[in-house]
């Protein structure tokens, strides 16, 4: 019997081993699920903050650009509620203080300054470039360019440039939408996956730009072609039909258009990019139908 005793201490020693480890892990979890409430809590009050903040500067925005509007005093949003402290507007800047509460009594407080944009009177407004402010970039001279008034698009050999000079009106504006509109003067008849795609040009060029330089001097792009966004802002398909169309093509660039808006001094541009396309040329700002850029905006609060 002792020796069968003996036998069976280890035993229980691995089982009050295995309770004890048991019993730690069930209160560190216990205590782990406290604090992933509370954290979970916190970011509930960051995120009301976060909306009440969007909120007054929305109310702001939509009363000729008046602080008096933003004041709300305490909203009720769901998972807490948001006070409003004190708002401010100067110049078109809306400065809020926001404090934000959860449910379980989470607190967080916020001050910012906002840029208010004039939400009572849409605008609208189209840019056609100069005859300097565009131009075709071509690989080794196998593009025929003997058209002054045409942009050629050839895949992996000639991309056309177009520079859209934006008024001062449009700084910092809300782009509510943004259209390109290009008119292809002729090309062949329809072929798989034609496509034309615009991207935002990120380096300074010239009208002497060739496919190693944006100067046609000895600075190089830093990729032969152009230095641009890979990712394209938009695509058309050319020539969509059994048959060449000769006419406009329109592609919405929003979000590119609004990049500049945000910041004027990235505004280098687009390059048009082509695929299975060659010789196909488009107007450019020498000839008639030049290329517009139409767009519908809402203006900053100055």
């Amino acid at each position: 019997m002792p020796q069968r005793g003996i036998l069976l201490l280890p035993v229980a020693l691995t089982l009050a081993v295995i309770g004890a480890l048991a019993y730690t892990m069930a209160r560190e979890g216990s205590m782990n699920v406290s604090t992933v409430d509370a954290q979970y809590d916190v970011e509930v009050a960051r995120y009301l903050a976060a909306s009440g903040l969007q909120v007054a500067k929305w109310r702001g925005s939509v009363d000729d650009c008046d602080d008096d509007e933003a004041a709300y005093g305490t909203l009720k949003l769901p998972g807490g509620s948001v006070t409003v402290g004190s708002a401010r507007e100067s110049k078109g800047i809306l400065t809020v203080s926001i404090t934000a509460t959860t449910e379980r009594k989470s607190v967080v407080a916020l001050t910012r300054a906002m840029q208010m944009i004039d939400l009572d009177n849409p605008k609208a407004a189209t840019f056609i470039g100069k005859g300097d402010e565009d131009t075709t970039i071509v690989k080794n001279g196998t593009v025929n360019l003997a058209n002054a008034d045409t942009l050629t698009a050839t895949e992996d050999a000639a991309h056309p440039l177009i520079l859209f000079k934006l008024s001062p009106e449009l700084d910092r504006a809300s782009i509510i939408q943004a259209d390109l509109k290009l008119t292809k003067k002729s090309g062949n008849n329809s072929q798989p996956g034609r496509l034309l795609s615009v991207h935002r040009l990120t380096r300074e060029w010239t009208k002497n730009a060739s496919w190693t330089s944006p100067r046609g001097d000895a600075t190089p792009w830093a990729t032969p072609g152009g230095d641009y966004v890979e990712t394209p802002a938009a695509s058309v398909v050319i020539d969509p039909g059994s048959g060449a169309y000769n006419g406009t093509y329109t592609l919405r660039i929003d979000t590119l258009v609004q990049g500049w808006a945000s910041n004027a001094k990235t505004n280098y541009g687009l390059l048009l990019k082509p695929t299975a396309l060659s010789n196909v040329p488009f107007i450019s700002f020498d000839g008639s139908n030049k290329p517009e850029l139409s767009l519908r905006y809402y203006k900053r609060c100055t």
